[in-house]
């Protein structure tokens, strides 16, 4: 079943199954000017093998890459992901869904 969204650049929860994992490969990243007026700022966002938008990379998901991975990003390159939608993530005093990175590389 659809869901709605709006058009962004970026990947959003909607467009994630939320039932099950989305594996993915890191194939780039870039630093990128997120936001408009005065909420605009420069965050490292990853690109995918498999999907055409990027994942804007918030605190909580570049914490559990390093962990993953080590903090050298050059080293992300080729590691894959497991993506899934967390429905309960506190943002803005509000309990919001989002996307959030396994804590375990995908087996395969």
């Amino acid at each position: 079943m659809p869901k709605f969204t709006t058009p962004s650049s970026y990947l959003k929860h909607q467009e994630l199954d939320d039932t099950t994992d989305t594996v993915v490969t890191i194939d780039s990243f870039k630093e990128e000017e997120i936001g408009q007026g005065e909420q605009k700022k420069q965050k490292w966002v990853l690109y995918f093998k498999e999907l055409d938008k990027g994942l804007v990379l918030n605190s909580t998901n570049g914490k559990t890459i390093c962990k993953l991975y080590g903090e050298e990003m050059d080293e992300w390159i080729g590691k894959r992901l497991s993506l899934y939608v967390k429905d309960d993530v506190e943002f803005a005093g509000e309990l919001v869904a989002a996307i959030r990175v396994r804590p375990k590389a995908p087996k395969g």
